[in-house]
């Protein structure tokens, strides 16, 4: 199977890229910056441009999108958020653009999204698939985002939505930025630390993406969250745990972090539940659904 790759070139494009090869796939990369460690074609292609290199679309079977500014760099200025939305919407509108001119056009498109698709709710409320968007900015990204790739299905195109939580990887990410402190003996929950973090492994996240691909009667919206819900306080007690560290401070004070982060601080300090009982239905098996398990696999590989 012939797959393009948008966003190849970020810890999780690579980590799919060698899954993908493993099974004897044939992945290829569509990306602004060379990776030249990448043992497959890359192809070029400018979102503030508008272009994208024709030939990275030649006989392909699929496409896996996943470009997109990070959403946890930087503050959120007015400027930034423009940048967030627009790399994510105009990246996707390039790419419809682009197979709309294919004779020959992809059978599937799977477009990354996020679980911020829901916005805030209450701690305990669960989120699934059916649910609406929320009216926060994150959520209103991902609706958009969203809509861009529901006109695929426009083009004879299976489409397919993967609501990403957090991906705990060993390599970088949300794990590490909360292993350094704990290392160095400052660590502390965020704010109340009630938070619920939806969180999912980068293998079973590789393996869910996959898993779509390859089921064909499968389309629409799946969360990719592990079935095991997570605290903040609780993840941050399990991080000292495995790493033999005690927690000594209180916990970080919502306040601060407001001010520090300005209207992003919502990313940490807020947070609820979120169902993979449609993934899960679909037939994909999870191989880390414990948070302490999954923690202590990946932090013994650091």
């Amino acid at each position: 199977m012939n797959i393009l790759i948008t966003g190849g070139t970020g810890l999780l494009g690579k980590r799919l890229v060698g899954q993908l090869l493993d099974l004897g796939w044939s992945p290829r990369l569509a990306s602004r910056t060379a990776d030249l460690n990448a043992n497959v074609p890359q192809y070029e292609w400018n979102i503030s441009e508008n272009k994208i290199d024709q030939r990275a679309l030649d006989e392909v079977d699929a496409i896996i999108h996943l470009a997109g500014a990070n959403v946890a760099e930087g503050r959120w200025t007015k400027k930034r958020k423009d940048e967030i939305l627009e790399s994510r919407v105009n990246s996707t509108r390039i790419l419809f653009e682009a197979v709309e001119k294919l004779e020959k056009k992809p059978r599937t498109l799977i477009c990354a999204s996020a679980t911020g698709y829901y916005g805030l709710q209450e701690l305990e409320h669960v989120s699934n698939e059916e649910e609406k968007a929320g009216s926060d900015f994150l959520a209103q990204v991902c609706q958009k985002w969203e809509t861009e790739a529901d006109r695929f299905e426009t083009l004879g195109m299976r489409v397919v939505k993967v609501r990403t939580g957090v991906v705990f990887d060993q390599s970088g990410g949300a794990l590490q930025k909360m292993v350094q402190p704990i290392r160095f003996f400052v660590g502390a929950a965020l704010g109340s630390g009630k938070q619920n973090i939806p969180w999912i492994h980068w293998e079973d996240w590789c393996g869910a993406v996959i898993h779509l691909l390859q089921q064909n009667n499968l389309s629409g919206a799946f969360n990719l969250v592990a079935p095991q819900p997570v605290t903040n306080a609780e993840l941050t007690r399990f991080i000292a745990k495995v790493m033999g560290r005690p927690l000594v401070l209180p916990n970080v004070p919502a306040l601060a972090l407001k001010i520090l982060l300005g209207e992003m601080s919502s990313i940490v300090l807020q947070g609820h539940k979120v169902s993979s009982e449609k993934l899960i239905e679909s037939g994909y098996k999870f191989k880390h659904e414990s948070t302490l398990e999954a923690v202590s696999e990946l932090l013994s590989q650091d």
